[in-house]
């Protein structure tokens, strides 16, 4: 009976086997013939990814469509989160920072504490209430307590990333400033951290053979930009770099993501809208059948339009060259007190009709390609060359600024052109005593003059008279219409210097007294009148086309890198306008062309083809040689193009005038000529 009944069982559950059997294959059946190739294709697609193409940014030229800035291809390095594994992370950090740090590469760092112990705060704003201020700001945003150490820092990184006691003190440093980039690049599983990019081919090589240390480092090409030479136009043209996290919360809605470059300075950054292109997409999809992979470009990468600058490459290349050359001969050449100590400087050139910024050198410089690789050594270097001099360097303008108030006395009727006064050296002023320049050096006067001389011989005396006679608001007003103290419009927004003109209401908001003798310093340039080289550039162009201020301006044109023509073409912008009689322009440009040919620039310009006009000024510092100062035009007769040149501690304005010479020259004529040639007729330092 048992045996009936276990026969039985055997016998159900064969059938129940078979039945199972019988279905399996059946659905097997379904899937693989009746449904196969829908199913393959389903497959197929949860194999397929996307990965972006990044675009090459658009070209930037100069106003003749020759090449600043191009793009080449690069190796970048990043790091992809795979898994949880912290310490294994931790592990793969401290490799990639040990490799970059032995090959001398430049990897993102900005962790604000010293990279040893005993750690501290790295703070460099200026003074000690804001360096406070920023490290209660980062004790606030990681949301530590406010009396927290910069090693108690390290200690929490330490706690929060697994970062193991067996490192040493500089080893966990190293850890915790990649992890502090990471935390603000959101870095996670669908979003890695680029590392370090334009990575050489051996860095790249020994990650890829040493794939156990960095298992977790992806590589691959990607644009990088490339600067056609060198040096040129470093301020100019900025730099590009990996987007941060508070640009990112401004620009995500823009289309940028967390890896992306962007325009950090300069060209780079303020026509960012033209230079960006549109990423691609490549959709990669791995076939079942026979293990192939085909790759199908969803989208192609649109690169970014060219951009055209005022610029002119070979202008550009002669003011930096001049100003460079020039600074390093005045120190290496000068006697104490006149420019030994000269050690920096800027100069403008201008399109007087347009307000076209031909050239604008600032010494001295760096370059653009190799700024985070550098970035250190520039931060600690006491001449600050990352400091565009041209736009955001403020100077006393010393006697440049009587053109100002030449002006302003012959408008305001004040003084006539053909007026002569008698100077005595000294001028007496509310029981005060006011030196004439020539009186300081030699106890002499410049005699009876008229306004025209007065600018030639640069006669403080018949200045004082004229601010006298002013007072301080008409000055202040004409300097102001004339460009000074004012925002130029050039496109470096956030990067330009507004300057200031000496005033009761400038002294009053800085809480301090204005008294009566402020007003013939300020006619002769002093007080509290500080202009950029820019300012003072469109300032002398303004003077010299009669009237019209423009907007100063870098872009030239947009062009279309996909159509190869022009999208966008700038034009001329007037910000003021001044009525100037043409008897009073006359008499001020008449005094300007004495001054380069029979006064104080007179030696640079003895023997140039043809007439310029322009005045020489030298700003007294505290400590050290005088500031020279030169702005000028050319030609005399048919004013075409503008210059400013200060020299920090550089003696003389007449040294200055140098440079603008070598701009003169190669702007009429090209190359050869400059103030080598000049120098052989007169003296560097007259």
């Amino acid at each position: 009976m048992e045996n009936q009944q276990l026969k039985k069982r055997c016998a159900i559950l064969y059938a129940l086997i078979c039945l199972l059997t019988v279905v399996a294959v059946g659905r097997l059946f379904y899937l693989q013939i009746i449904e196969g190739e829908n199913y393959r294709a389903i497959s197929d697609s949860r194999l397929a990814r996307n990965i972006p193409i990044k675009a090459p940014r658009g070209e930037i030229l100069d106003r003749f469509g020759r090449p600043l800035v191009t793009n080449r291809e690069g190796y970048t390095v990043a790091i992809a989160k795979i898994n949880d594994d912290k310490a294994a992370l931790n592990q793969v950090i401290l490799n990639m920072t040990n490799l970059f740090k032995a090959k001398q590469l430049a990897y993102e760092d900005t962790f604000p504490i010293s990279q040893e112990a005993p750690f501290r705060f790295t703070f460099d704003k200026g003074d000690e209430k804001a360096n406070r201020e920023a490290i209660q700001k980062f004790l606030a945003d990681h949301k530590y307590p406010a009396d927290t150490t910069a090693a108690g820092v390290i200690e929490k990184y330490k706690e929060k990333y697994d970062i193991a006691d067996s490192y040493t003190p500089a080893e966990a440093r190293q850890i915790a400033g990649v992890r502090y980039e990471m935390r603000n690049r959101n870095f996670s599983s669908n979003n890695p951290y680029v590392f370090a990019t334009d990575v050489d081919i051996e860095t790249i090589t020994t990650i890829k053979e040493q794939r156990n240390a960095y298992f977790c480092v992806t590589v691959y090409s990607e644009p990088i930009r490339q600067y056609t030479d060198g040096t040129l136009a470093a301020h100019i043209l900025g730099r590009v770099g990996i987007i941060n996290s508070e640009e990112y919360a401004e620009l995500k809605d823009e289309g940028y993501g967390m890896n992306d470059h962007l325009g950090k300075q300069g060209v780079e950054k303020a026509f960012e809208v033209y230079l960006r292109g549109t990423d691609g997409t490549n959709s990669i999809e791995r076939k079942i059948r026979e293990g192939e992979t085909e790759v199908v470009y969803s989208q192609e990468p649109i690169p970014g339009n060219s951009v055209m600058l005022t610029i002119d490459k070979d202008l550009q290349w002669v003011a930096e060259e001049s100003l460079a050359r020039n600074i390093q001969k005045i120190a290496s050449t000068a006697s104490y007190g006149s420019g030994h100590d000269a050690f920096a400087g800027a100069a403008v050139a201008l399109d007087l009709n347009s307000g076209e910024v031909l050239a604008m050198a600032s010494y001295p410089t760096y370059e653009p390609e190799f700024f985070n690789r550098d970035y250190n050594q520039l931060l600690h270097d006491e001449r600050n060359p990352m400091l565009n001099r041209a736009i955001n360097g403020v100077y006393e303008p010393g006697s440049t600024f009587k053109l100002c108030t030449a002006l302003a006395a012959l408008e305001s009727d004040v003084v006539e052109p053909d007026e002569f006064i008698q100077t005595t050296g000294v001028y007496r002023f509310l029981n005060h005593d006011f030196m004439c320049n020539i009186y300081r050096s030699s106890g002499g006067n410049h005699g009876t003059i008229n306004i025209s001389q007065a600018i030639q011989h640069s006669c403080n005396y018949f200045f004082y008279e004229m601010g006298n006679r002013l007072g301080i608001e008409p000055i202040e007003t004409f300097a102001k219409k004339l460009g000074l103290g004012e925002y130029t419009g050039i496109e470096l927004s956030g990067e330009e210097a507004k300057g200031q003109v000496a005033s009761p209401a400038l002294r009053e908001k800085n809480k301090r007294e204005w008294y009566p003798g402020d007003v013939l310093q300020s006619a002769i340039g002093q007080s509290d009148n500080l202009f950029t080289p820019l300012q003072l550039a469109n300032f002398v162009a303004t003077l010299a086309n009669g009237g019209t201020n423009y907007e100063v301006h870098l872009l030239k044109a947009v062009k279309s890198n996909t159509e190869d023509e022009i999208v966008f073409e700038n034009q001329p912008k007037v910000k003021n306008k001044i009525s100037i009689s043409p008897e009073n322009r006359e008499a001020v440009l008449a005094g300007m062309l004495l001054a380069t040919s029979e006064g104080t620039a007179s030696a640079a310009f003895a023997d140039f083809p043809f007439t310029t006009g322009g005045k020489t000024g030298s700003a007294q510092l505290a400590k050290g040689s005088s500031n020279g100062i030169y702005v000028g035009y050319a030609p005399y007769d048919n004013p075409q193009i503008a210059v400013a040149i200060v020299i920090q501690h550089g003696g003389s304005g007449g040294n200055a005038s140098y440079v603008a010479r070598d701009i003169f020259w190669q702007y009429f004529f090209g190359a050869g000529g400059g103030s080598e040639a000049a120098s052989q007729t007169g003296t560097l330092l007259p």
